[in-house]
């Protein structure tokens, strides 16, 4: 084909550039460049060609659009007789993108294609600014994930964690109270009736308040978990244990065949507790013979633990309904009590004490009484525990110390009475903050001699904290308000406490008195023994419970100084005591004697 035809072949297509060249030689006949026969006009256009292209050479075509020895190549590429060559490149001359494209044609011409591929290039560009992008946000997403794996694989530790703290006691490490919850509801819900017992047993470490508040928080903490350790030998697939806060733990025993069963698993507790020198106080409670509802078996089981502590610690007992019945009848009165207190429905009574030594009227003991429509009178050792464990027992306790000042200052105005008024006092209203002051402001108050009033205290008062009991004893004592120490011989006394205590007076109890009149009595000879001891420390001596003319006589024989009983005078209202000191002696409630002439003394 010649050089004209194959350049009107190609001449149509616009957007390249053709060039047809033929080989130029040496002498010796080799191909040292070609020169250019054929271009098309449009394919000029794209180099901006404005002159003719035909007749230079291919060399200096190919130097003016590339660069430095791109050209070069380009005819190296062609002179090698290579039947196909291809070349892209940026022409910085063009600022385009060029791909060359040579062929040897059949008749030894060379067909030179050159084309724009700037826009494939771009594309390409883009792309591949795409694909690194991509590959970047690949890698991104990658660290992304791994990143969110770290912290998912952290909140899920830190889940498991919160859920072990929300779960567990973080002193002992035993079960707490809310997982108990959540495993005993799920075992009422999912029980079979195949599974029909099982147990649930509250312990309560005993005086666990003393231990802390004598030997510190620390050696109250170490208890805590000396308690726990016992516990976790019993630790199975049938019996779970729990811490439910402060002194309290609980095992919850499944599985149980018979009632026996949790017996058994009660006393080898117990005797592990035994072994480790804890004592403890359990209450129990099974299902479903007690309940079917966790909530109300809880309570039962609190129920008989709150027995056991009254019964005296160191033991366990089973709920039974007789102790639900005593919880309501209990409740009822708080309810009552409060009602009480703040309509103040209460009546102050009085019982003589009587000075045998000299026949003569030593003063009162202020007792107080309650009246209920519902349930009529109730008896202050049914009220004034509860008062006590309420703390209800301190605004009752204001008011019977301010009605016996009060009485006691209209008795002297009205009466001329010169005796006593004993008014008993809680630990809990002993205790409190600002009882000393108080008491100071309702003696100003009520302008009594102070040494007409007597405290009673039990020794319950001094069990927990013996210094600070004893401060607040002298405070009062230093008032000229004596100080008198009830039931006697009945718990903790020691004679080493009379010693210690600012009494002025010591009340032995009525457990001595009832039997001291019998032959060969030891209460007689312990009473003789505790008034010999108490007349030589200079205390006054009452003896409580008298109530016959046998007792009497032998308090007498023993110099005891003072009595107070039945035989003397029963508690009173405040009307029959003023129609007593007014001097009407028929006004005294008292036990007749066998020869029905009463005891006599002067007011």
């Amino acid at each position: 084909m010649s050089d004209k035809l194959i350049f009107k072949s190609v001449e149509s297509y616009k957007p390249n550039l053709i060039v047809v060249a033929k080989p130029v030689c040496d002498t010796t006949g080799k191909p040292v460049d070609f020169h250019i026969t054929d271009t098309n006009r449009f394919g000029a256009e794209l180099i901006g060609c404005v002159t003719q292209l035909e007749g230079l050479p291919l060399s200096v075509f190919f130097t003016n659009i590339s660069d430095a020895g791109i050209g070069t190549e380009l005819i190296r590429q062609a002179l090698q007789n290579d039947p196909e060559t291809q070349l892209v490149f940026f022409s910085h001359k063009l600022q385009l993108w060029l791909r060359v494209m040579t062929e040897m044609m059949t008749d030894g011409n060379l067909m030179a294609t050159i084309l724009d591929v700037t826009n494939d290039k771009l594309r390409e560009e883009q792309l591949k600014q795409q694909n690194d992008r991509l590959a970047a946000l690949t890698d991104e997403l990658e660290q992304s994930r791994q990143v969110l794996r770290y912290k998912l694989n952290k909140i899920e530790a830190l889940n498991m964690e919160l859920s072990h703290i929300a779960y567990h006691d973080m002193l002992t490490g035993l079960k707490n109270r809310s997982c108990f919850n959540k495993d005993i509801n799920l075992l009422t819900t999912q029980i079979s009736t195949a599974v029909k017992i099982f147990g649930i047993m509250i312990i309560d470490i005993d005086n666990m308040k003393n231990i802390n508040d004598s030997r510190g928080h620390t050696a109250g903490d170490m208890l805590l978990c000396n308690a726990a350790n016992a516990l976790r030998q019993f630790k199975k697939d049938t019996i779970q244990l729990y811490r439910f806060g402060g002194d309290e733990f609980l095992v919850l025993a499944t599985e149980l065949e018979t009632r026996d069963s949790m017996i058994t698993v009660s006393d080898v507790i117990m005797e592990a507790f035994e072994t480790a020198e804890i004592s403890i106080s359990a209450g129990i409670t099974l299902y479903p013979d007690d309940s079917i509802l966790p909530d109300q078996l809880l309570k039962f089981a609190d129920m008989a633990l709150h027995e056991v502590k009254k019964q005296g610690k160191h033991n366990s007992l089973f709920f039974s309904r007789s102790m639900q019945d005593e919880f309501l009848n209990r409740l009822n009165i708080e309810t009552k009590l409060q009602k009480a207190i703040n309509g103040q429905s209460f009546e102050m009574y009085f019982q003589p004490q009587v000075d045998i030594s000299r026949n003569k009227l030593r003063g009162f003991e202020a007792l107080i009484r309650w009246y209920d429509p519902e349930l009529g009178w109730i008896p202050p050792s049914k009220f004034i525990p509860i008062a006590e464990e309420t703390r209800q027992v301190i605004a009752l306790g204001e008011w019977v110390l301010e009605t016996a000042c009060r009485t006691l200052k209209r008795w002297q105005e009205e009466y001329r009475f010169t005796g006593i008024i004993s008014v008993n006092i809680s630990p809990v209203q002993l205790k409190k903050a600002s009882f000393i002051y108080d008491l100071e402001q309702l003696i100003a108050e009520q302008d009594i001699d102070p040494t007409k009033l007597e405290i009673e205290i039990t020794e319950g008062v001094f069990i927990e904290n013996m210094e600070s009991v004893v401060s607040i004893l002298t405070q009062i004592k230093s008032m000229g308000i004596g100080i008198s120490l009830d039931d006697f011989g009945t718990g903790y006394s020691s004679f080493n406490y009379l010693q210690i205590l600012p009494l002025t007076a010591l009340k032995i109890d009525k457990s001595f008195i009832s039997n001291i009149a019998a032959r060969n009595s030891v209460e007689a000879d312990i009473t003789d023994a505790i008034v010999a001891l108490v007349t030589k420390l200079g205390l006054d001596t009452i003896a409580e419970g008298v109530e016959t003319v046998e007792q009497l006589q032998v308090l007498q024989s023993i110099n005891c100084r003072t009595t107070q009983g039945f035989l003397t005078g029963k508690p009173m209202p405040i009307s029959l005591c003023e129609k007593m000191l007014s001097g009407d002696e028929s006004a005294i409630l008292r036990i007749e004697t066998e020869n029905r002439q009463p005891i006599r003394y002067s007011i």
